[in-house]
Order: structure tokens, then sequence, then C-alpha cells
């Protein structure tokens, strides 16, 4: 069984997608998202430092990211196979990602780049909203993705938040640079022979979530 990489815009839906592989493969999700937010949760000054550049919707250092992402990848077992999302965001940090996978023997991976048209994934972000507690997501522009009580979890009955980074002027932002940097990283999975596509521009995501079967499945079944 390979470890996933995604590469995909913000709001892409890699979250549903990444719930799907865990729970039917198993996988141990990585997200550099999380793992910034657990360090502004500490209150640190590194913390701090930290929200104020996603607020901002600029990208945060890459030695700090690769830190953060190094103590996380460390405390893995060798066995245990894992998604990575929200890495790498340019050709650098790709190289310097598979560096520290090869350190650590993670080497064996597949990319898998979400496709998603940016009205879908602006609506998508626009509209989140997280649980606190369970971390449950929904979204107020989708009817099956709302939540049954306003602002309320349906799950723990938590009240619901908005991630510091989930406003336009940062939508606008990190996608420009998603799309400025994206192609080069492309070419350079594409050229090891690492990447796979898939369209994820449905609400529904029955029908992404088949081609994820499809794609995860020739490599683990």
């Amino acid at each position: 069984m390979k470890n996933v990489i995604f590469i995909a815009p913000p709001a892409a839906g890699k979250g549903a997608l990444s719930d799907y592989l865990i729970s039917k493969y198993g996988y141990t999700h990585i997200s550099s998202g999380e793992l910034f937010r657990d360090k502004i949760n500490l209150h640190s000054e590194e913390g701090k430092k930290i929200e104020q550049i996603l607020k901002s919707g600029n990208l945060v250092d890459d030695k700090t990211t690769f830190q953060i992402l190094k103590e996380k990848l460390t405390t893995l077992k060798k066995e245990e196979k894992f998604i990575l999302d929200g890495v790498p965001r340019t050709l650098q940090q790709a190289n310097n990602l598979d560096i520290i996978l090869h350190d650590l023997n993670f080497s064996d991976y597949v990319v898998i780049y979400v496709q998603v048209e940016e009205e879908i994934l602006k609506k998508r972000m626009l509209g989140r909203r997280i649980c606190k507690n369970c971390k449950k997501t929904y979204n107020l522009h989708f009817e099956k993705f709302k939540p049954l009580q306003k602002d309320i979890c349906d799950n723990c009955g938590e009240k619901l938040i908005n991630r510091v980074d989930d406003n336009e002027e940062s939508f606008q932002k990190r996608y420009r640079i998603f799309l400025k940097n994206n192609e080069s990283i492309l070419d350079y999975y594409k050229t090891k022979n690492k990447l796979v596509l898939l369209t994820n521009n449905q609400e529904q995501n029955e029908d992404s979530l088949k081609e994820l079967q499809r794609i995860v499945g020739a490599i683990v079944d």
C-alpha cells in the first residue's frame, strides 16, 4: 500500500476524500493546515506568527513547515501509511519533501491532483464551518452539508466556527499562489511517474469517491 499525497487548491474537498481513505484502508491523515492550527492553539510565539501568516493568505515559510511536518512524520510507525495534504505548494517544497520522505523511508507514494472549478472552490471555502470540538465540517452554501441548527454541530452540540483563513481575501490570494506554482509541481511528479488526476466538481462527492476508489484500489488491492 502506498502513501498518498494530495495536490489541490484550497477547499478542494480533500477532507471528504481523506475520510474515505481512512475508513476504507486505515490511512493516517496528516494535514499541514491542521498541524499549523495545533501550533496556533498552543498560543506560543511560533503559533502567533503562523496565525498572522494564515490570516493574510500567505504561505508559512518552508523552514517552519518542514520542521513541523518532520516532527509529525517521525511519530509514525514504519508500516503506517499516511495521506499528506497541504504540502507541497511549491516546486522547492516538492524537492524538500522528497528528501525528508527518503530519509524517513517513506518514499513509496502516489500523488493525486484534485481538480476543481474556481467558483465551486470559493463557495466551499466561504461557506465552510467547523465544529471546534469534534472537527466535523459543514457548509452553509450546500443543503446536504448545512447543520440542522444554525451554528451548532449536529454531532456534539458545540458551536461552529470559521477557520482564520476562510475569507474572500485569503481565498483569492491562496488560489492565485496555487495557480502560479501548480504547473511546475505537476510536471515534477509527472516526470517521476507518480501523478494521477481526480476531478471533484460535484457537490455530493459520490462520483469523486468512486473514482478515488478506482485510483487507490489499483495501488492497494
